[in-house]
């Protein structure tokens, strides 16, 4: 069988991210949002707080891992598009950025990540 993509592997590891959000209680209510200069991967809601989530997939931990590629540039950006985001959809919103982290199998979700 041939490997996925890079695409196609991020791709499923968002699926993956989703369901495995929406099974902790999360309201997933947009994916793959586009904002000036970027996207964001998931926003969702978890009770009353606005959660960004940054989906990061690694195939192997050869490169490093999946939670330190959301270096601080992309954390930087994240905030960026989040904040243009918010002040068109919730202005008001409690926010909250949280990471989920995919190497191989082993998925975790950091909360409050940054």
């Amino acid at each position: 069988m041939p490997r996925p993509s890079t695409g196609e592997f991020g791709r499923e590891g968002e699926d993956r991210a989703a369901a495995y959000l929406a099974a902790r209680g999360y309201r997933v209510v947009a994916r793959n949002v586009r904002v000036p200069g970027g996207e964001i991967d998931l926003v969702c809601l978890d009770g009353g707080v606005l959660v960004f989530v940054e989906v990061k997939a690694r195939r192997s931990g050869r490169y490093g891992s999946a939670l330190a590629a959301v270096d601080a540039k992309k954390r930087a950006a994240l905030r960026r598009h989040a904040a243009d985001f918010a002040q068109i959809v919730a202005p008001d919103a409690r926010v909250r950025f949280d990471v989920v982290a995919l190497d191989g199998e082993r998925m975790l979700l950091h909360r409050n990540a940054f």
